[in-house]
C-alpha cells in the first residue's frame, strides 16, 4: 500500500513538472515532501506535496500551521503578490476524528496575498480531492493508473525521479543560458572610448569648461537647431568632471556586462545607441544647459533589464529585480531633489531603452506584432520630442546658460564672442534678460567700451532692482567718470542689498570721504 502511494506521489509531481511546466524549488526525499512553483501572469501557484498519513486532526492542524510559517519565511523568494499554496497530502487513511474543516481556505495577511488550500488525498477520497485540486488550478487532470507489481512500481518510481531531475536540470540550463548570449566586448570598447575622450578633454581645456565641451560636441541646443544634430550622439561619449566619468563608467561596467550577456553584442549596441538618442532628444526638449554624458544610454540599459523582467518575471525577481527597482527609484528621487541632474536624459533613456528592447527582443524571441508596434511607438515619440524641442524657445535660449558661456568667453579674453552670444540670445529670448545685460556689460568693460557697459548695467537694474552686483559695477564706472553722485547712489544701493560685502562697504566709504559726508 505505501509503495503505491509513493508511486502516486512521484507520478503526480512529475505530471506537474513535465506536463504543466512547474519548477521544482525544494525536495526532501527522506521526509517525502517536495515543493513546486509556477508563475502564471500576476498569479503564482505553489504546490506542496507531502506523503504522510495523520492519525489525528490536531496533527494535521499543526502541519498546516507549519506550512503557514514556512510560507512566511520564504515569501521573499516568491514572485508576485497573489500567491496560492496548494497543500496536498498523499495518505492511506484520514484522521480518525473530525478534520474536514481543515480543508477550508486559509488567508494569510502579509505584504503579499497568500491563500492556502489544503487537499487530503487518502485512499478513499483520492479521486474526489484530486478533482478539486485540478479544478482549482484550472488544469487538465491526468489518469494515473497504479501498477500492482511492486518491482514495476519501484522501477517506475526511479524513472519518474530521473525524469524530474532531467527536467529540473533543463530549467536550470535554460535560465543560465539567458545570461550567456554574448561576451561584454562592446562594453569594454565603450569604456575605453569614454575614458580616452575624457583624458584628452582634460588636457585640452578641461572637461568642466562649457566652451571646451561645446567644441568637443556636447549637447548645445542653439547649435543643434542650426543643424548640428550629431551632437545628440557625440554628447553620449563626453563627461563633465572626474566624478561624472567615474560614476558613469562604474555603472557602464556592471550594467553593460549584464545586458550584453543577455542580449548579445549586436542587440546591446542597438539598445545603447537608441536609448542614448532618445535620452539626448529628451534632454534637448527639456533642458537648456550644455549637457554631456552617457547617462541616457545607461538608463537605457536599466530599461533593457526591466524589459527582461517583464518577459521573465520569476527569474528577474529571483536575481536582480528588487535591487534594480530600488536603484531606479533612488535615481528618480535624486533626480527630483538635485537640480543639476538632467532628468530628461535619464527618464528619456529609461523609456527609450525599454522600447528599444521591445523592438529587438531577447535572443531567440520573435514577436513581430510587439516589435512592429514598439518601432512605431519609438518613432512617434522621437517625433514628439523633436517637435517639442524645436518649438520651446525658452529652453533653447536660456539666459543663465548663455550667461555662463559668455563669462567663459570673457575669461578667455574673447570679448567679441561674449558680446555676440549675449546679443543673439537677447534677441531670441528676453526673459531673465538682466543676466545677459550684466555679462555683456562685463565684456564691454574688458573691451574698454564704457558707454555700452553703463547702458547694459542700467537696463539690468531696471529689470531687477535688487541686482547688487550690477549696482556695484555701475558705481565703479560712474566713479571713473567722476560722476560722484551717481556712483555714491549705486554704491549705497549695493550695500543696502548686500550689507555683508566688505568690498561694497569699502567703495561706499571711499565715495563718502570724497563727498565729505563722513562725520
Amino acid at each position: 500500500m505505501v509503495i503505491q502511494e509513493e508511486y502516486y506521489f512521484w507520478k503526480l509531481a512529475a505530471h506537474f513538472m513535465i506536463q504543466h511546466g512547474f519548477d521544482l524549488i525544494q525536495v526532501d526525499e527522506k521526509n517525502r515532501e517536495l515543493w513546486l512553483e509556477k508563475v502564471q501572469g500576476r498569479h503564482t501557484h505553489i504546490i506542496r506535496l507531502y506523503h504522510h498519513t495523520f492519525d489525528w486532526a490536531n496533527h494535521l492542524k499543526r502541519d498546516i500551521a507549519f506550512v503557514i510559517e514556512r510560507v512566511k519565511r520564504i515569501k521573499r523568494m516568491l514572485v508576485g503578490k497573489n500567491i496560492t499554496i496548494h497543500n496536498v497530502y498523499i495518505a492511506t487513511f484520514p484522521p480518525v476524528d473530525s478534520w474536514e474543516q481543515l480543508k477550508n481556505n486559509v488567508q494569510v495577511k502579509d505584504q503579499k496575498n497568500f491563500l492556502i488550500k489544503s487537499y487530503y488525498l487518502d485512499e478513499e477520497n483520492r479521486q474526489k480531492e484530486s478533482d478539486r485540486l485540478f479544478h482549482n488550478m484550472n488544469l487538465d487532470e491526468p489518469v494515473i493508473p497504479v501498477p500492482l507489481d511492486e518491482g514495476e512500481l519501484e522501477s517506475q518510481i526511479q524513472y519518474l525521479k530521473q525524469q524530474m531531475i532531467f527536467k529540473h536540470e533543463q530549467h536550470k540550463r535554460e535560465a543560465a543560458s539567458i545570461f550567456n548570449h554574448g561576451k561584454p566586448l562592446v562594453t569594454y570598447v565603450l569604456l575605453a572610448i569614454n575614458i580616452l575622450l575624457f583624458l584628452v578633454m582634460e588636457n585640452t581645456g578641461g572637461s568642466t569648461n562649457s566652451l571646451n565641451l561645446i567644441q568637443w560636441g556636447a549637447k548645445y541646443n542653439p547649435y543643434i537647431l542650426e543643424g548640428e544634430w550629431w551632437r545628440i550622439f557625440s554628447s553620449m561619449f563626453l563627461h563633465i568632471g572626474f566624478l561624472h566619468i567615474f560614476m558613469n563608467m562604474l555603472a557602464l561596467y556592471y550594467l553593460g556586462n549584464a545586458v550584453e550577456r543577455m542580449y548579445g553584442s549586436i542587440k546591446f549596441s542597438i539598445i545603447y545607441l537608441l536609448a542614448g538618442l532618445f535620452g539626448g532628444l529628451a534632454s534637448f526638449a527639456t533642458n537648456a544647459s550644455v549637457a554631456a554624458g552617457a547617462s541616457g544610454a545607461l538608463f537605457g540599459l536599466f530599461g533593457a533589464l526591466l524589459f527582461f523582467g517583464v518577459m521573465n518575471r520569476k527569474l528577474f525577481f529571483r536575481t536582480m529585480g528588487k535591487n534594480l527597482l530600488f536603484i531606479i527609484g533612488l535615481n528618480i528621487i535624486l533626480g527630483i531633489s538635485v537640480p543639476q541632474i538632467d532628468n530628461g536624459a535619464h527618464m528619456g533613456g529609461l523609456v527609450g531603452g525599454f522600447i528599444a528592447s521591445a523592438i529587438i527582443q531577447l535572443p531567440k524571441n520573435k514577436t513581430p506584432v510587439i516589435q512592429g508596434t514598439s518601432l512605431l511607438v519609438y518613432t512617434g515619440m522621437i517625433g514628439i520630442l523633436l517637435y517639442y524641442g524645436v518649438h520651446q524657445t525658452f529652453v533653447q535660449y536660456d539666459a543663465r546658460t548663455h550667461g555662463v558661456i559668455a563669462n567663459e568667453y570673457i575669461n578667455q579674453e574673447q570679448y567679441d564672442q561674449a558680446i555676440d552670444i549675449t546679443t543673439f540670445v537677447l534677441n531670441k529670448n528676453p526673459s531673465e534678460a538682466e543676466i545677459l545685460y550684466f555679462f555683456r556689460s562685463l565684456a564691454y568693460i574688458k573691451d574698454n567700451s564704457i558707454n555700452p557697459a553703463i547702458n547694459d548695467l542700467n537696463k539690468a537694474v531696471q529689470l531687477k532692482p535688487s541686482f547688487h552686483e550690477a549696482h556695484y559695477n555701475l558705481a565703479i564706472l560712474y566713479k571713473e567718470r567722476e560722476q560722484d553722485d551717481l556712483a555714491y547712489d549705486h554704491a549705497k544701493r549695493a550695500v543696502e542689498l548686500n550689507p555683508g560685502s566688505g568690498q561694497y562697504q569699502d567703495l561706499l566709504e571711499e565715495l563718502s570721504i570724497e563727498r565729505n559726508l563722513l562725520p
